[in-house]
């Protein structure tokens, strides 16, 4: 549905209500400060911090996670993983669709052990389960490779009931622990079935009100795939939307979301903010929900050595923390008072760069939704504002740099209604959603983790 855009009157900033901790946006005099004032936790649970120089002004609450500890081998210790893959092998994804689809699975197959459980969910018209969780012996994964080798490219596109289908299989609970989560692999073209986006989406979240610890991820194949969808679905299962462009990009997309599920240390986390008198709602792309005055912002899970930067606005407050933590196998809560104080030049820079961050995140969702109703200038006009608003902060600083590097990017996407309709559409949720969630997608970035980066050598290797 194409809405009004939410431009802002000609001088007015997209972000003017969340102002850099510096004060007015100004070119950069010298090189940026990016020390992390919060760094990764030694231990096995969640770091929190707030920050913010005076009462009302732009805050950051910060969420970190510890690294995953090591086998005696110095391996990372880890949950086992039950996953299932819902495969879309109708006609739409025949030939080199199809194929990188294999590929991809092929490099899963390669990296799972004994511990991990695999199910298989292919569709056409009609859906088929060919496996269901199984345990990831080496004779099994023979088995399930020599299956997805033999698919063919079948007929319609029943993409509803393959992810109906998966998500009954995570439903079958052996009462052991483990990172439980669904991939569905797809072009999301669907025409039998459920067909509308808010048909899908609403299955999704229907199965996640039952069970938040299955998390979906969606991944797109080719450039006709339906994005909008994907990413929609994707939020709704908690997870994320990753856009693969091309053959080159399989290894660091699979081994990105691989090597996340491999170092899931929390899941299930709310984050409540709160302060007498009420406050304005907290600035993230997470699912933001209030509650009695308060605001509960809802995380799926944290992979190791991930944050979470969400900004808020408070005189004088509390945030409370609540989150299931994987390696201590416990509920934990966590409560912090909220009180401004004189800022170090570092955690100056870190607010400034988490206002750039959510900013070019929120530029980029709505550009995405003015270019889709072919309001092309509003589109690169909300991208342009966040590429100055970025540039005021850049210096040196590596992470300021990549925003701006993305934001260009993306501008090249919306230039004409065939270039958005080719790539921007994809990109444009694909960096956005990566930004919003500071989370790495398959591309190169600061979001991934120590696991992801041996899982990404281990896919160039191959």
């Amino acid at each position: 549905v194409c809405r009004p855009s939410s431009q802002p009157a000609m001088g007015q900033s997209a972000s003017s209500l969340y102002r850099l901790a510096r004060g007015t946006p100004r070119p950069p005099t010298g090189p940026a400060r990016t020390g992390n004032p919060l760094p990764v936790p030694t231990g096995t649970q969640l770091g929190l911090q707030y920050l913010s120089k005076s009462a009302g002004s732009t805050g950051l609450l910060s969420i970190v996670a510890p690294q995953t500890p090591d086998d005696a081998d110095g391996t990372a210790k880890r949950a086992p993983i039950d996953l299932t893959l819902v495969i879309d092998r109708s006609g739409s994804m025949g030939g080199t669709k199809l194929a990188m689809v294999k590929r991809s699975i092929a490099f899963i197959l390669s990296q799972l052990n004994a511990g991990d459980r695999l199910a298989l969910v292919s569709y056409d018209t009609k859906v088929r389960t060919d496996f269901e969780l199984t345990a990831c012996t080496e004779g099994e994964k023979r088995k399930m490779g020599a299956k997805v080798a033999g698919m063919q490219a079948g007929s319609m596109t029943n993409l509803s009931g393959g992810l109906e289908a998966g998500l009954k299989l995570q439903k079958k609970k052996t009462g052991r622990e483990a990172v439980r989560s669904l991939f569905l692999l797809t072009d999301g073209l669907a025409n039998v079935g459920m067909t509308t986006t808010p048909e899908i989406v609403k299955l999704v979240a229907g199965a996640r009100r039952k069970d938040s610890s299955v998390v979906v991820h969606t991944f797109g194949f080719g450039d006709d795939h339906n994005a909008e969808m994907l990413a929609a679905v994707a939020q709704a299962g908690g997870g994320e939307y990753v856009y693969v462009e091309k053959d080159e990009n399989l290894g660091d997309s699979f081994a990105e979301a691989l090597g996340g599920l491999a170092s899931v240390v929390a899941q299930s986390i709310s984050l409540t903010v709160s302060q007498p008198g009420g406050m304005e709602r907290p600035r993230t792309q997470f699912p933001v929900v209030q509650e009695a005055g308060d605001w509960r912002v809802d995380i799926s899970d944290l992979y190791a050595e991930e944050r979470r930067d969400i900004l808020v606005v408070m005189t004088e407050g509390t945030a409370k923390l609540r989150y299931y933590s994987i390696l201590s196998s416990e509920w934990v809560t966590v409560e912090l008072a909220c009180t401004p104080r004189e800022l170090t030049p570092d955690e100056i820079a870190a607010v400034d760069l988490a206002v750039a961050r959510e900013t070019t995140a929120a530029a980029m969702m709505q550009a995405n939704e003015d270019a889709a109703c072919g309001r092309l200038a509003e589109a690169r006009q909300h991208l342009q504002d966040a590429l100055l608003e970025a540039k005021a902060v850049a210096g040196d600083c590596e992470d300021i740099q990549r925003l701006q590097c993305d934001l260009n990017e993306c501008l090249e996407t919306v230039q004409t209604a065939a270039e958005y309709q080719s790539k921007g559409a994809k990109k444009l949720q694909w960096i956005g959603g990566g930004h919003g969630k500071q989370r790495s997608r398959g591309a190169e970035c600061a979001y991934t983790n120590s696991v992801q980066r041996s899982m990404k050598s281990a896919a160039s290797a191959m």
